[in-house]
């Protein structure tokens, strides 16, 4: 049987999403787990380009990346997972557009060893 999890119940999970745009009861999610590379060219409306993925090099160019907030970010997650550290499911919508987890993406993206994420899928 497939459990079912309210935008609401997620955001109480999680005290640091950058969105919560889908945090009420009306959005339902299933956890799973698919291949990363799914995840890279949906469309994001969050991102500046319009996808998903947001590489490391674009990272780097952001104009929101003065101080190194966002690669640092990335570098301190792919460590954290190379020392056997787990991060919390991606969130996507029903076309597997990002409502949160871009960083954790881009780190993922860059371990050749990661095949498959958990995401929080909208149903």
């Amino acid at each position: 049987m497939t459990e079912y999890f309210t935008g609401k119940e997620i955001c109480g999970k999680y005290s640091d999403l950058e969105n919560d745009a889908f945090g009420t009861d009306n959005h339902r999610f299933i956890l799973t787990k698919v291949n990363k590379e799914e995840l890279y060219d949906a469309p994001c409306a969050f991102s500046d380009n319009g996808r998903n993925l947001v590489t490391y090099k674009e990272w780097e160019e952001h104009p929101e990346n003065y101080d190194g907030y966002h690669t640092d970010n990335v570098k301190q997650m792919i460590e954290y997972i190379k020392d056997g550290g787990s991060l919390p499911p991606l969130i996507v919508n029903k076309k597997m557009g990002l409502y949160d987890g871009q960083h954790r993406l881009t780190a993922y993206s860059m371990i050749p060893s990661i095949k498959e994420v958990k995401i929080y899928k909208e149903v």
